[in-house]
């Protein structure tokens, strides 16, 4: 009687087919995993500039990061994003408005920086360029409040060539 089955050199050309088209393709989804960061970041950002405008414009021109046009620590400007706020830029944890917090909330939480996996902010300078201070490690985003602009806080080049901190 004979046995049915595979043989030895029939497996052997099917794990080397398999390992060939895994070769193949694996390069392929990991070229997709930079395309999604790359989307996501460009797409926070994109969100996060919105609110900073529309912050800007219910609290007398002044971007987060100010009480009574004074600066202010990293914690109230937090606040200041998914809390709710007075007109002066008092912030309050509720995100429900209520007189006299009546602004907000702008952001439900503060973004993932998608290459990082952080989503904490740090205070640049107005006359310090973000190139100076990106590190990819201290923070998710970098922030001058100055002036309201927001950069990735990432190291390295998209495939363009485009420095992740200059999007």
């Amino acid at each position: 009687m004979r046995k049915k089955g595979f043989t030895l050199v029939e497996m052997i050309i099917v794990v080397a087919i398999l390992g060939i088209m895994a070769a193949i393709v694996i390069p392929q989804f990991r070229g997709n995993v930079v395309q999604a960061k790359d989307s996501a970041s460009l797409t926070n950002l994109a969100t996060v500039r919105t609110q900073i405008e529309l912050y800007a414009l219910q609290h007398n021109s002044f971007p987060p990061g100010y009480v009574s046009g004074v600066g202010t620590t990293l914690a109230v400007l937090e606040l200041q994003f998914i809390g709710t706020t007075t007109v002066a830029g008092l912030a309050s944890p509720s995100t429900v408005p209520a007189d006299p917090f009546l602004y907000g909330p702008y952001l439900r939480k503060i973004p993932k920086n998608p290459f990082s996996g952080l989503s904490t902010i740090t205070y640049v300078a107005e006359a310090t360029a973000f190139s100076a201070v990106v590190d990819g490690t201290s923070s998710g985003w970098l922030y001058k409040k100055e002036t309201g602009e927001i950069a990735l806080n990432w190291t390295g080049s998209d495939i363009k060539g485009t420095p992740y901190y200059d999007y």
